[in-house]
């Protein structure tokens, strides 16, 4: 069960995130409005990210690295339990998807919430964790927030609560690290580097 957790994690990160190197941070000065901020996000299209991730359930916690490429619209995630002890690789552009689960198994489909669902059993927001993990509310669904520093602090939408609890100092911020929780599972995600490609 918890092997499925780590997969749907992975296609999490799916949804197609797109992000650019990050500019060094601005001399001190005026504070990027929300606005502001979320036009310089949604313009990142290639990036990669990597950290570690942590899931929490009432039977079991785990962590696992992560490891995520996006180009534009296609990607390449990975995720590897400690010692890279199983794990999951995750490849994707639209319309198609391609799981690998420790080498032994290997699931396709049009979208990544349609093999977590049809194969392993999992509701996920995939297509939603591209917009969360850069600090945006996805544009998609109804949400509420509260900003800090014009930054998102809170997000709750589709039934999730997001929580930014720390952003980098580059300009514009990056989320550095987050919480995902909805019902009895909470995800952690640490973020270590965000590298323009």
């Amino acid at each position: 069960m918890l092997k499925h957790l780590f997969i749907a994690l992975g296609c999490l990160y799916l949804a197609g995130c797109s992000l650019q190197k990050t500019q060094p941070a601005l001399p001190l000065g005026p504070t990027l409005s929300w606005q502001d901020h979320q036009a310089l996000l949604k313009q990142y299209a290639s990036w990669e990210l990597s950290g570690k991730v942590g899931i929490r359930t009432p039977e079991d916690n785990q962590t696992a690295s992560l490891k995520w490429l996006q180009i534009k619209q296609t990607y390449q995630i990975d995720i590897h339990g400690p010692w890279g002890q199983g794990g999951a690789s995750i490849a994707g552009m639209p319309g198609e998807v391609t799981v690998n689960v420790s080498g032994d198994k290997q699931y396709t489909g049009v979208s990544p919430e349609q093999i977590l669902y049809e194969k392993l059993g999992w509701d996920l927001p995939i297509s939603d964790i591209y917009w969360w993990i850069r600090g945006l509310p996805s544009p998609a669904k109804p949400y509420t927030h509260s900003l800090e520093n014009n930054r998102l602090k809170n997000l709750q939408q589709d039934g999730w609560e997001i929580q930014y609890l720390r952003y980098n100092s580059l300009t514009p911020a990056l989320p550095n690290k987050l919480s995902l929780s909805r019902n009895d599972l909470k995800i952690t995600v640490v973020i270590n580097s965000w590298i323009k490609q």
